[in-house]
């Protein structure tokens, strides 16, 4: 059986490698703001959702490594959806204001 030390690790590694993408997905969003325009309502909700599951699941571990990196990419897939969303309702409203 996987001890519990080692699946903190394994999350630990996890936490750091995704605190890393994160900062190149920030990079390309200072560079390009247009970048977050292809991103799905939908899918960025879901994302932020379950970073949030697993923030929740760090802190019930006691896994603080991870649970202090993952903030950061809550809080980036939270302003993702709702920049989604609102170019979702702009352009939905553009539409019908133009009919």
């Amino acid at each position: 059986m996987v001890s519990l030390v080692f699946v903190n690790l394994l999350l630990d590694v996890a936490g750091i490698i995704n605190f890393i993408a994160l900062l190149w997905l920030l990079r390309a969003v200072i560079k390009n703001r247009a970048y977050l325009r292809g991103f799905s309502v939908v899918g960025s909700f879901l994302t932020f959702v379950s970073i949030v599951c697993f923030e929740v699941a760090y802190y019930l571990l006691g896994n603080i490594v991870g649970f202090m990196l993952g903030w950061a990419t809550v809080v980036f897939w939270f302003l993702a959806f709702v920049y989604s969303l609102r170019q979702k309702l702009v352009s939905k409203s553009l539409s019908v204001s133009g009919n």
